[in-house]
């Protein structure tokens, strides 16, 4: 008779740590991409540098 009970607390338990883990995973997944535009971002600006100081424009 106790086993129902011990099962269904392992199910709400189970959905928690699913639900959890999805959030989890979101704000990774928002994380990767703002850590992707900003290399993009410094990336662009390092190959601007270099094209202005080989045309002479910074020394």
């Amino acid at each position: 008779m106790v086993a129902p009970i011990i099962w269904g607390g392992l199910a709400v338990a189970g959905v928690l740590g699913a639900g959890w883990a999805a959030n989890e995973a979101g704000d990774a997944a928002e994380s990767g991409a703002k850590l992707a535009k900003w290399v993009t971002v410094a990336g662009g600006l390092y190959v601007s540098y270099r094209a202005l100081k080989a045309s002479g424009a910074l020394k």
